[in-house]
């Protein structure tokens, strides 16, 4: 782990939380960085044997006492990285999988932006679970990116000092997008690395009785609480970003009908509406942090109304 790898001086991080096994992206990622950086985000002590061997597979091991939030995992795991030395960072969820050279293709992207005098901070893959991340293009050929997952991103630590790290406060979902918002306000906007995929299973994939299985046969769920945090970071970053405006207003559309169906789905329904309408309130609030305990407690027992695909299905 600490002899020269193809890309010197970057280093991955990778956040888990309560993982079945050690991911098998650290094998992947092995000979691909100087060092790999492990944030568990409060699994507990009942997940340290898991940890232990992720420490023996020659990663540094960082073990959070309290379920912090996707972005204070990744603060911890980027602020480590820099510490070591790091001239760039990739962050990764544990349940992403990388090909041979994904590492270099995403610095070879920025350095190609570079050469050609394209500001360029944060770089992508152009594909995120089979979705293009791919927006316009300049007339030297680099692609900005429509919109970025953290999975998979490579972050330039002179980025990471000019722009910040990520929002805390946001806790989980749309942190990735707070931030590649903030690096295009700092003229530093993201690309992508043409052609570059990253494989990562998003939800659980279900198939959906009745009238609305006839539209949508199967469909991917977020787990039940993740829905108030969507609801309510949605408009937090409304607010926070009058200049995307029209880009945001556009997200949001989605968003709130993928919200009706999960509330179609949800049992019961009143819970659903309940969680979504306390991310709306909280967000107009400014509410930020971890959602309040006994609101988790409820999201806790909601279930929907819809078969769970087996892994091979759903692939």
């Amino acid at each position: 782990m600490t002899s020269r790898a193809p890309s010197d001086g970057v280093w991955a991080v990778v956040t888990v939380h309560r993982p079945e096994r050690v991911p098998p992206l650290l094998a992947d990622l092995g000979a691909q960085v100087t060092g790999i950086i492990v944030v568990d985000d409060g699994s507990g002590p009942e997940f340290d044997p898991i940890r232990a061997e992720i420490a023996s597979s020659g990663a540094l091991m960082i073990a959070l006492e309290h379920n912090s939030g996707i972005g204070a995992a990744l603060n911890h795991g980027i602020r480590s990285a820099i510490d070591n030395g790091a001239n760039a960072i990739v962050t990764f969820d544990q349940d992403s999988t990388v090909a041979p050279g994904f590492v270099t293709a995403l610095s070879a992207a920025r350095e190609n932006a570079l050469a050609h005098r394209v500001p360029a901070g944060p770089v992508v893959p152009e594909f995120f679970a089979d979705v293009s991340q791919a927006g316009p293009s300049t007339r030297q050929g680099v692609v900005y990116a429509a919109h970025a997952i953290q999975s998979g991103m490579y972050l330039p630590a002179d980025v990471v000092e000019r722009v910040g790290l990520m929002d805390e406060s946001l806790f989980i979902d749309l942190v990735d997008t707070d931030f590649e918002i903030r690096c295009r306000d700092a003229d530093l906007p993201c690309i992508i690395a043409p052609g570059l995929r990253l494989p990562h299973r998003l939800g659980a994939r279900y198939r959906i009785p009745g009238p609305l299985g006839a539209l949508l046969p199967t469909l991917t769920l977020s787990t039940p609480f993740r829905y108030y945090y969507r609801a309510r970071n949605r408009i937090v970053l409304g607010r926070r970003h009058p200049r995307h405006r029209a880009r945001l207003h556009r997200d949001a559309r989605a968003d709130y009908a993928y919200f009706l169906i999960a509330w179609m789905l949800a049992k019961p329904r009143s819970t659903m509406r309940k969680l979504l309408a306390a991310g709306f309130r909280d967000g107009r609030d400014e509410r930020m942090g971890r959602m309040r305990p006994a609101l988790a407690t409820e999201a806790a027992r909601v279930t929907w109304r819809a078969r769970p695909l087996p892994d091979a299905e759903s692939a």
